[in-house]
């Protein structure tokens, strides 16, 4: 029996156009009436992801941040910041490789030291403060992302390689990576909602299509990679979603979590 399923956003449970199919608030209805837990596990910041489900009306789990904030019903479950030390670190790669394309995570509010990502936020509606000196900022950073073309991805990444075994540092989309807390992935976030709500490897379904779902593919029995994920989250998981403009997302949770026992 299901208990607890937790989604991807982009490219997984919101269509091409970033818009959730109407018929999700009736299946959270449903997982609701049968007990289960419903969490968006997101590489998008707080402010994003409760803007994404503001016409829903059943209470889910958000975990922002790829699941570095945790929040339900505006309480905090679990927060996992980036070491002062480490952001120094990062910043001084930051401003010689990726200062213009950089964002910087704080629980509630967005920084970049370039006032580029905080004109191209206007569009996506993100309010992003720009700030001289990131490390001199009164608030703690949950995650660091650089976005841009691919010259400027794989340069950004490549400066960063001195800092694999001190930092979770991961592709998050066509054109853009996240930096985390050492281990701070979306696995640790359904290990967490896992534990606390004493739920089971095998009551866990999960669904993803990008690098950082990779490690939440070995966090649930049902885990589901979307037809159009990469190849290897696909070969990570146990089953395939239709893509996401097929809602494939929803087709799987009708089909497993909420199929009608037999009747004799």
């Amino acid at each position: 029996m299901i208990k607890l399923i937790a989604s991807d956003m982009d490219g997984t449970l919101l269509d091409s156009n970033k818009n959730i199919n109407p018929e999700f608030n009736q299946i959270l209805a449903d997982l609701k009436y049968k007990n289960i837990i419903f969490a968006a596990v997101s590489g998008r910041d707080i402010v994003s992801l409760k803007n994404v489900f503001k016409d829903i009306d059943e209470d889910i789990i958000l975990a922002s941040n790829n699941g570095n904030l945790i929040v339900y019903k505006d309480e905090v479950l679990f927060e996992n910041y980036i070491e002062k030390e480490k952001i120094a670190k990062i910043a001084q790669i930051v401003r010689k490789n990726s200062r213009r394309f950089t964002m910087y995570c704080g629980k509630d509010t967005m920084y970049s030291e370039s006032i580029i990502p905080a004109i191209i936020g206007i569009k996506y509606k993100l309010k992003i403060k720009v700030v001289k000196d990131i490390t001199k900022i009164d608030d703690k950073i949950i995650k660091v992302t650089t976005f841009g073309k691919e010259k400027v991805i794989n340069k950004s990444l490549e400066a960063f390689k001195g800092l694999k075994d001190e930092l979770m540092i991961t592709p998050s989309g066509k054109a853009c990576f996240d930096i985390c807390r050492l281990g701070g992935d979306k696995k640790q976030a359904i290990e967490i909602l896992q534990e606390k709500f004493d739920i089971k490897y095998d009551e866990t379904m999960v669904f993803g299509d990008h690098m950082n779902d990779l490690e939440m593919m070995e966090s649930a029995f049902y885990s589901y990679a979307m037809e159009n994920a990469k190849e290897e989250v696909k070969n990570k998981a146990r089953f395939i979603a239709k893509i996401n403009d097929e809602n494939g997302v929803i087709e799987a949770i009708k089909e497993v979590a909420l199929k009608k026992e037999a009747t004799i």
